[in-house]
């Protein structure tokens, strides 16, 4: 029979506890009590658990990211258990972590090639060159064009493929993933997960995926490890545990998460062809217009948009002078616009005939309750609601035209009100409610109509909101990823997409917990 790759027998850890005022320091904290595991060479493991079961704990144990008080890890029947540093520096190249939080693993001072570059000079220094960078973003599905990016300029899902692309740069033999999908969009889970199969297949990694998502275990493991408070309470073959659980826990774990069984290989097909009409919008040579240009999200789309290729931007701003410097790399013309102004408005729509891609961004937060000031409220309707209406209104010939999309910059609270808010929140609901209908009747021209519904976004607009709050690089980035997947909607960041998911589960409760949050 073959050996493992990786071993490990009888892993101990504690970690020691402060003390906190005059008492003494508590005992250590027993984290892994007497683990053993083993990969097998091409296999997938899945290691799962509730939160403080030791997961993350011990996959840095079988890296050597941490040393274990006792027991034994053997890689590649080399025992590293207490290998010195620089005896371990030699393997490091073949054994590698994809971290869950990409945007604090990757440097913010490097750009994406930097990223890749590092990797390839400390462990292959021959291989790294501007063909090979290129060679990894393509394996992992991304554009050459983001090499120059900074992490700060990419989406989520952005972010992980890079970090996905880290990790394979030096071709390791051994791969921890840990909870690498739990805060991406649940649009984005799914490719970046059908990527990382289809690498590990293709590639032959040994792998270990840390995750709370018993699904998605299911579906791309081999075998199955069960954790609770630092002891392996279960394993054996995914197809096995999950149809007749022994262990109390293993049971009370999946009976705790439902799992979905009408489509139990969504992993493993490819995606269906569209109709044409279906298919997302391309970004790369597009003819942009972006209302509220002048800041925030919207001068972040403007750089987004010349980063993916787009062929000409109209950044409109109610004064085109506070326009940020334009990117050198396309044509950029400056728009006077006041959305709340029908005159201007169509004297836009006129202007810019040629346009495939409308983002409306114009928007104001007057801070105003929902029976507050009745001029603040009139303002945030007549910008947030009506402004909306009569862009897409303008717009809409020509877009039938020339075919295309249309982005709509809204909100989570569209869907959610605030104390303190309301007034906002019901515009932005009824803005939510006019591009659901714009969508139905722009449908048949074949034009995309995107609802992009973030949390906070780290603008002048949200300086009120409590953390956190999202780049607005990360929104834009995230709105023209879910366009050019054929989305209708996208929730960017965990805030959204957790409170999207708490709204379809329980949104009574969700509301009562918002009633508290300002």
């Amino acid at each position: 029979m073959t050996l493992p790759l990786v071993t490990a027998r009888g892993i101990e850890l504690s970690l020691a506890r402060p003390a906190t005022g005059f008492a003494p320091a508590p005992p250590p904290l027993k984290v892994l009590r007497g683990i053993d595991f083993h990969v097998h060479r091409g296999e997938t493991v899945g290691l799962v658990g509730e939160s403080g079961s030791g997961k993350t704990t011990l996959g840095r144990c079988l890296l050597r990211l941490i040393e274990p008080d006792a027991g034994r890890i053997t890689f590649g029947g080399r025992d590293i258990t207490h290998l010195p540093a620089a005896e371990l520096r030699p393997l490091r190249a073949r054994m590698q972590m994809i971290f869950q939080d990409p945007l604090s693993s990757l440097n913010p001072r490097k750009t994406v090639r930097a990223l890749l570059m590092t990797p390839l000079q400390l462990h292959q220094p021959g291989r790294a060159s501007e063909a090979r960078c290129k060679a990894l973003m393509a394996e992992v599905g991304l554009p050459a064009a983001l090499l120059d990016r900074y992490p700060h300029q990419l989406s989520g899902g952005q972010r992980q493929r890079v970090g996905i692309a880290r990790a394979l740069a030096v071709e390791p033999d051994f791969v921890v993933a840990d909870e690498i999908v739990s805060g991406l969009d649940v649009s984005t889970q799914a490719q970046v997960l059908r990527l990382l199969k289809s690498l590990a297949e293709r590639l032959g990694l040994s792998m270990v995926f840390i995750s709370h998502d018993l699904s998605v275990i299911r579906h791309i493991c081999d075998r199955v490890v069960v954790m609770n408070a630092g002891e392996v309470v279960e394993e054996g073959p995914c197809d096995a545990v999950f149809a007749a659980p022994r262990d109390g826990y293993t049971r009370r774990l999946i009976a705790a998460i439902p799992l979905p069984e009408p489509d139990p290989g969504w992993l493993d097909r490819d995606e269906p062809e569209k109709e044409e009409g279906e298919r997302g919008m391309k970004i790369e040579g597009c003819t942009a217009f972006v209302s509220g240009a002048n800041r925030g999200v919207g001068a972040a789309f403007v750089e987004a948009l010349a980063a993916r290729g787009a062929a000409k931007i109209y950044a409109a701003a109610r004064d085109p002078a506070r326009l940020p410097a334009p990117p050198a790399r396309v044509e950029v013309v400056p728009v006077r616009l006041d959305v709340t102004d029908p005159a201007q408005v169509a004297a836009a729509a006129e202007a810019a005939g040629d346009v495939t891609l409308l983002i409306n961004n114009a928007g104001i937060n007057r801070q105003n309750r929902i029976g507050g000031d009745r001029a603040a409220a009139e303002a945030e309707m007549a910008t947030n609601y009506f402004g909306l209406i009569e862009m897409a209104r303008a717009f809409a010939p020509a877009l039938r035209a020339n075919g295309g999309g249309m982005i709509n910059m809204l909100s989570i609270l569209a869907r959610v009100t605030l104390p303190m808010m309301g007034s906002l929140c019901a515009s932005k609901a009824a803005a939510y409610a006019a591009t659901q209908g714009l969508r139905a009747e722009l449908a048949g021209d074949g034009v995309q109509v995107l609802a992009v519904l973030p949390g906070a976004i780290d603008t002048e607009m949200s300086r009120d909101f409590p953390p956190p709050k999202m780049p607005p690089a990360e929104v834009a980035n995230a709105a023209l990823d879910a366009l050019e997947a054929g989305a209708w909607e996208v929730y960017p960041g965990e805030m959204a997409e957790g409170l999207r998911q708490g709204l379809a589960a329980d949104p009574i409760a969700v509301q009562k917990d918002l009633m508290k949050y300002l």
